[in-house]
């Protein structure tokens, strides 16, 4: 089975983390937070079991050798451990960097859902992991907010805009370090070049890629513009979510 962008698969997967959300919703409102808290940290540990079955399934296939598709380092990866942290320690900037960045990254992937139509089917380790996982970074951060784990603050977001921004720019060194290391460019954060089909191409052809040292690249208007989107987006986010918060509490 192969997967074909904009088709009613495409559609049915871009709507089916709603469904799900809506009954998980259902399903466990009138539970504990204990309990909540025990199922927050099963789907996100079933999260990372497909991480790793992903993981497995590509050091197989590529004869066991190493590959930087191994490291979880790209955002959607990272952020499965991202919620199991935040369901582990209740601290407030991972649930935040979650709801604030996990779920738009992880609901691009699911828009632009190129990548899934290079697989020669979509019923492998891989394609299940990439159509589960991604869904499940949607539904859990979403799940989380309505069920009372997330609490918004100008305090956390600023916490959470230094733990991105060091992600962000460390993610670029480490992509060219890895270069040096393998022969192999990774790209975590997309800060090298953007997912294909994405709106991001945009910005990479704004900019032009720099090699320094016939190994260090960058494209520094790329950088600069993937960076003040992604800001854009957090602080777009989290002012409807502090918005919808503000109102339940004046409500109640």
């Amino acid at each position: 089975m192969t997967f074909t962008m904009w088709s009613f698969g495409h559609y049915f997967y871009m709507v089916s983390p709603f469904i799900v959300l809506a009954v998980l919703v259902y399903l466990t409102k009138g539970n504990t937070k204990e309990k909540n808290t025990i199922i927050g940290i099963v789907l996100s540990s079933i999260a990372i079991a497909l991480l790793v079955l992903r993981n497995i399934e590509i050091w197989i296939v590529g004869d066991f050798a190493f590959s930087v598709e191994l490291i979880p380092l790209q955002v959607c990866h990272f952020a499965n451990f991202v919620l199991l942290i935040a369901f582990l320690t209740k601290k407030q900037i991972w649930f935040n960097f979650a709801l604030t960045l996990n779920l738009p990254a992880a609901f691009v992937s699911i828009l632009f859902a190129n990548s899934l139509t290079n697989y020669p089917t979509i019923l492998s380790l891989r394609g299940i992991a990439y159509i589960v996982g991604h869904a499940l970074l949607v539904i859990i951060p979403l799940w989380a907010y309505i069920v009372g784990f997330i609490k918004l603050d100008f305090k956390t977001l600023f916490k959470t805009f230094k733990v991105v921004a060091v992600l962000y720019f460390s993610s670029l060194i480490v992509n060219n370090l890895l270069y040096l290391m393998s022969g192999t460019y990774s790209n975590y954060f997309y800060t090298l070049k953007p997912e294909s089909g994405t709106p991001l191409e945009m910005f990479f052809n704004w900019g032009q890629e720099i090699i320094l040292f016939d190994a260090f690249k960058f494209n520094v208007i790329y950088i600069i513009m993937t960076g003040l989107f992604g800001l854009v987006i957090m602080v777009t986010l989290y002012g409807g979510f502090y918005l919808h918060q503000s109102k339940k509490l004046t409500l109640k």
